[in-house]
């Protein structure tokens, strides 16, 4: 890929709280969060990762904002004062837990080149937006800018300095270009519904539509107004429902076996992963849905009427041959 030397820097510092666990250790489609990300740096000339001593790897440059869980501002004030002497002109900035990074860094690269080809001044970076909010943390920026900002922010007791600024902060003042990110690659995990719904789509993918919502006049959808009521009617938390990948598994039963098989498979996951969470499973509705979505696309009809089939006509020889029991005197 060509395009401006970059180094990288990867935000993996986090509490993690809402998932209870660490981030970029955390194992989704196969490989860490950490994993999925740092694919997105092979390009890069170097990379640090801001994290705990645990990510420690020969592959990179490990290092700490100084106290810990000081912020995304903090560690990237950490990541760039640890990246080597000679540095890149940009910067790639990253959050370690939006696996689908690497896919996203082609469109930063050429919005860098293109803004700066374009006659309208230098910019200061490139990011992602994706429905109208700015993934901030899926950038690629100017490393004079950063050390400014980072500069500006640590001289500004005022402001707080570095620690707990939110990024928005650190990236007033500069002149940014927002990559619109229609299809979703900045979507970051923060739950574990988000860890089971980029599970699910990356290991068999959503290729096939369903059919438009239907959306009223407070922008949900009919569907999504029924699934909260489910939800209030049963004190069920709604964040372990995910419409998507139950939509999913239904339509997996219904075109591999047949229509009705639908409804029941997904009662049954459902019923499988209840009893899981009671008896301490991590996340048992990952469990079912994988299991029961593994088992709907290896459904061979043909051959499981022909097994029925010979079954039947085992069961019918074994019959006949049977001997007859003794009459009683």
């Amino acid at each position: 890929m060509s395009g401006p030397l970059f180094d990288a820097v990867v935000l993996a510092g986090g509490r993690a709280q809402r998932l209870g666990t660490s981030k970029p250790q955390l194992v989704v489609a196969g490989a860490r969060l950490l994993d999925h990300v740092l694919t997105a740096t092979r390009e890069a000339r170097a990379t640090v990762v801001v994290g705990p001593e645990d990510l420690a790897s020969g592959a990179y440059v490990l290092t700490r904002e100084d106290p810990p869980f000081d912020g995304p501002v903090a560690g990237t004030a950490a990541g760039l004062a640890a990246l080597p002497d000679g540095a890149a002109p940009w910067v790639l900035l990253l959050a370690c837990d939006v696996p689908r990074a690497a896919e996203a860094v082609p469109l930063l690269v050429a919005a860098a080149q293109g803004s700066s080809a374009g006659g309208h001044g230098e910019i200061d970076g490139v990011h992602l937006a994706h429905d109208g909010r700015d993934q901030w943390l899926v950038g690629l920026y100017r490393r004079t800018a950063l050390d400014a900002a980072v500069a500006r922010l640590a001289d500004d007791p005022a402001q707080g300095g570095l620690a707990g600024a939110p990024v928005r902060r650190l990236v007033s003042g500069m002149e940014l270009t927002r990559v619109e990110d229609v299809d979703g690659l900045s979507t970051d995990v923060d739950t574990w519904q988000d860890a089971e719904t980029y599970a699910r789509r990356a290991r068999y993918g959503t290729g096939e539509s369903r059919p438009a919502p239907n959306f009223g006049r407070h922008g949900m959808s009919n569907l999504e107004r029924w699934v909260d009521a489910l939800v209030d009617e049963f004190d069920l938390d709604r964040e372990a429902v995910d419409i998507g990948a139950i939509l999913d598994l239904a339509r997996d039963a219904a075109h591999r076996v047949e229509r009705p098989a639908a409804p029941l498979t997904t009662f049954i996951a459902g019923y499988v992963a209840g009893l899981s969470a009671g008896e301490g499973a991590d996340h048992p509705g990952l469990d079912a849905m994988e299991r029961a979505t593994e088992l709907a696309l290896a459904w061979d009809v043909e051959a499981t009427l022909d097994e029925a089939v010979t079954e039947d006509a085992v069961d019918a020889d074994t019959t006949r041959h049977e001997p007859a029991a003794p009459e009683r005197a």
